[in-house]
């Protein structure tokens, strides 16, 4: 879970999310205001320093196609100026006046200006960075009109490396896959603005999108095969296995200074009842159960390919050109099969919600079989370079190894929201122990259901098919080695068959001659 144009902001520096409905209301009255119409408050140096000032969440950001055109939010912004001491004190570059002075630094052209004509709003979405859109307040033609201001998250070293998420956005921009960079320092980053909305949950599984998304999945995933990839990212271990280890143990690390805190004791009596332990014991099983049975077929689901790993609705931007990836902080070598597993959950969950606990889920919103399939036959051909139909059992095969990787999906944002809590205590914010209680029970629900069918086909498969095998797809059996010794009754037969075929046509021969005579 992170946020749209960019990275996301810690939700304990935010107050609960205004839905833009809401937002457009006091818009409106604020434009009818004696204020606004005066543009600034009497001894204000400038409109864009105006804590009243109305931010225009719409300004930059272009609506393009049917998905954008149906009364979709914009963004929750506010002026930097009215927002609460917490967060301008978030960090040593977090205040406006060191940000306007960062940005009016180093984006081109904008020295010309005065600083004060830069305003700032802080993006009021997401759960792991500080976001500030920065733009000018005049329009101007031939500059850069607006830039996106990252200032990292706190605490960020148990969920990944700094270095190494800096190292990969600065590839990714020289593919012209992340934005552009414009300057970078200790705890912040000037990236270039995406003129675009971020796709809505409610998309995630038109056709339309998932063949997009497929596609886009394979060719991100083949960035790695370049001859010119950086070596240092594609010796990365497994991403998402590495996280069992790292994540866990900062999970238990988070989970006892919930259990010492004083602060939120309804925090830590929560995290009491999530059975804490059998999360941790669980680590080991879901390892094995994810690699096992594998068939060293490629595109099976165990390629080890450069992945995005946190693909969800505001990752995911509309624009002019198509869908593009945004947000890759969580992005290293992985398997392939953990990508599209965690777009098929994140179908089912909401992060625009605009009331306690700020997220709502629809387990009955997870894509259907014939959407699976549909899915995996665009990235198969995509990623294969090869055309795949949606009855392929090369389609069925990488479908088993997702349906794996769902647990590893719930159970990596289970550890991950545990991790995260002790920073979110408030009623009134994104509630992460909520979450994480939400993304375990849906895990062991689906373990459950995972099981239980590879016990029935267990029972009900024929003689001769192995585990690994076996699928709803009989179209394309593999068989076993044992079952291919059974074959040699039906080769005697057809030999017999033929033979008394050419028999009779040499009958009719001879009798059609003797006749003539």
């Amino acid at each position: 879970p992170s946020s749209s144009f960019g990275s996301s902001i810690f939700s304990d520096s935010l107050p609960s999310r205004p839905s833009f409905r809401n937002h457009g209301e006091q818009a409106q009255k604020a434009l009818q205001s004696p204020r606004r119409m005066t543009g600034m408050m009497p001894g204000m140096m400038s409109p864009s320093l105006n804590p009243s000032r109305v931010p225009q969440p719409e300004k930059y950001v272009e609506r393009i196609g049917a998905f954008c055109l149906d009364g979709a939010d914009f963004q929750a912004v506010r002026p930097l100026e009215a927002a609460p001491d917490k967060v301008k004190n978030f960090s040593d570059v977090s205040r406006p006046e060191m940000i306007r002075s960062l940005c009016h630094s180093h984006v081109p052209g904008w020295k010309a200006f005065p600083e004060e004509e830069l305003a700032i709003d802080q993006i009021c979405e997401g759960l792991s960075n500080q976001l500030f859109k920065v733009h000018l307040d005049k329009e101007s033609t031939g500059l850069i009109p607006c830039v996106l201001f990252r200032v990292y998250g706190k605490d960020v070293a148990t969920l990944y490396d700094g270095e190494q998420e800096l190292n990969i956005f600065k590839t990714l921009s020289k593919y012209q896959i992340a934005p552009k960079m414009y300057a970078n320092g200790d705890g912040w980053r000037i990236e270039e603005w995406h003129f675009a909305v971020p796709l809505k949950t409610k998309y995630m599984r038109n056709p339309s999108i998932l063949t997009q998304v497929a596609s886009q999945l394979a060719r991100l995933h083949k960035l790695s095969s370049r001859s010119d990839f950086p070596r240092e990212i594609l010796e990365m271990v497994p991403a998402s296995t590495d996280r069992l280890q790292r994540w866990v143990d900062g999970c238990e690390t988070a989970a006892a200074k919930l259990h010492q805190s004083n602060t939120c004791p309804e925090t830590a009596r929560r995290l009491a009842t999530m059975n804490f332990e059998d999360i941790v014991a669980e680590r080991d099983w879901l390892r094995k159960f994810v690699l096992e049975d594998d068939q060293k077929i490629r595109g099976s689901g165990l390629d080890v390919v450069f992945s995005h790993n946190d693909a969800q609705e505001n990752n995911i931007l509309q624009t002019h050109y198509g869908l593009r990836f945004i947000d890759f902080e969580y992005s290293s070598m992985d398997y392939q099969a953990y990508d599209i597993a965690n777009y098929f959950c994140e179908c089912t969950i909401d992060y625009t919600a605009d009331k306690y606990p700020f997220y709502s889920q629809s387990l009955s919103d997870f894509p259907s079989e014939w959407e699976q399939r549909l899915f995996c036959a665009i990235y198969l051909s995509e990623y294969l370079e090869s055309k795949v139909t949606l009855e392929d059992s090369s389609v069925t095969l990488l479908l088993q190894r997702v349906n794996r990787f769902t647990l590893m999906s719930h159970y990596l944002w289970t550890v991950w929201s545990v991790i995260r809590a002790p920073q979110a205590c408030t009623f009134n914010e994104f509630d992460f122990l909520n979450y994480a209680q939400a993304r375990w029970d849906t895990y062991m629900r689906t373990k459950r259901t995972l099981l239980e069918a590879q016990e029935k086909a267990k029972k009900t498969r024929p003689r001769g098919w192995s585990d690994a095998s076996f699928s709803s797809d009989r179209r394309a059996p593999a068989f076993s080695s044992s079952s291919r010794q059974k074959k040699g009754p039906y080769v005697l037969g057809g030999a017999l068959t033929a033979g008394g075929v050419l028999l009779g046509a040499a009958a009719v021969v001879v009798v059609t001659r003797l006749l003539r005579r």
